[in-house]
């Protein structure tokens, strides 16, 4: 008698936590933070706010070497900048196609990664050359995406 009655009392247990967790999760996540990236800007705004003010300052940084350390700061900086801008171009609604789009975007990534490594270590001649991969990455994918074929430059009008 005692063994059933344990039993009973365990199952019914069961019962109701099963009934408690079923009526409760849905509650608790309709409650939870959204989590997750939530992209505002769109590619141009990207290039307008971010990628083309800090690839300018990395190209004048490499056409005009800083003279001191808050120059070489500066230029690392923009350099960072435009690495992590272009991690922002593989996120969310801002992707075009998983294949060239996230090639060509990391290759931006890692372009401006040297330029930023340039900078970091005062070095004037890797900067140069870190600028070289820069435009090759922007050139590569404007070309594709936003200038039709044609060679990189202001679009016609």
């Amino acid at each position: 008698m005692r063994r059933s009655l344990t039993s009973r009392a365990a199952r019914t247990l069961w019962v109701r936590v099963a009934a408690i967790a079923v009526l409760t999760v849905p509650v608790a996540a309709q409650r939870a933070p959204q989590s997750g990236v939530r992209t505002l800007a769109n590619v141009l705004q990207l290039h307008e706010l971010l990628i083309s003010p800090a690839s300018d300052a990395v190209f004048n940084a490499s056409t005009d070497p800083p003279t001191d350390d808050k120059g070489w700061t500066a230029a690392r900086n923009q350099a960072l900048i435009l690495a992590e801008s272009s991690n922002l171009l593989m996120v969310g609604s801002r992707v075009r196609d998983n294949a060239n789009w996230m090639k060509m975007s990391r290759a931006l990534v890692d372009a401006a990664a040297l330029a930023a490594d340039a900078a970091e270590k005062k070095d004037a001649m890797a900067l140069e050359s870190a600028t070289d991969a820069i435009t090759v990455a922007c050139m590569d994918c404007h070309r594709q995406y936003r200038d039709g074929g044609r060679q990189m430059g202001a679009p016609p009008r």
